[in-house]
């Protein structure tokens, strides 16, 4: 009988343990989960004033530029038998001196999401379209391209895309096209910084 009795006594402590014990476990569990929210948190704020630092402290904090093609005078480009960069150096706006009207360059002062649009034009032609393409260090990104046989051929393309530090945007005029400018400003080329972005080793 004794026996019995320290038995079923013994079995009565284990099982109230058990959930005693899983109590315990669950309460360190949420206590982990609230930590690692809090950590995730913390990284995401010292990110954000990481990417502030490396903005302010950079001497560049606006970057905007606005060109057409033609300084002076009026007339066609083209046509060629190849891509052939165009410079546009009537220029309107360059804050942050990012664009270089001697090359047609645009270089990326500092990581970040930049804006670019173009506008193409070009006397209407039995034989030549107007177009050109925008590039990104070599790599085709966007054509913007029209064909009239009569009156003009407007064309145009925007966009957004992700720029690393020292990033060459430019504009090629395509093969085999015409391109007109002269003081009013028909062909033009613009581009803008909308934010900057954490370098991956901040």
């Amino acid at each position: 009988g004794l026996n019995i009795r320290f038995t079923d006594l013994f079995l009565s402590t284990f099982i109230i343990l058990i959930p005693a014990q899983g109590d315990e476990l669950q309460q360190i569990k949420i206590r982990t989960n609230s930590t690692q929210k809090q950590v995730e948190v913390l990284k995401r704020e010292g990110e954000a004033v990481c990417c502030t630092q490396q903005y302010f402290s950079s001497s560049v904090r606006q970057v905007a530029f606005s060109a057409s093609l033609m300084a002076s005078g009026g007339g066609d480009i083209g046509p060629f038998n190849a891509y052939t960069s165009l410079i546009f150096r009537n220029v309107v706006s360059n804050i942050g001196n990012a664009y270089n009207p001697n090359t047609g360059f645009f270089t990326a002062p500092v990581r970040g999401v930049y804006h670019f649009n173009y506008h193409i034009y070009g006397h209407g032609h039995s034989s030549y379209g107007s177009g050109a393409v925008l590039v990104k260090n070599g790599e085709y990104i966007f054509m913007a391209f029209e064909h009239q046989t009569i009156h003009g051929a407007n064309s145009a393309n925007t966009v957004t895309m992700l720029l690393e530090l020292g990033d060459v945007v430019y504009l090629l005029q395509r093969v085999n096209t015409r391109i007109y400018d002269d003081q009013l400003h028909y062909t033009t080329f613009s581009g803008l910084l909308l934010f900057p972005l954490c370098n991956d080793a901040c």
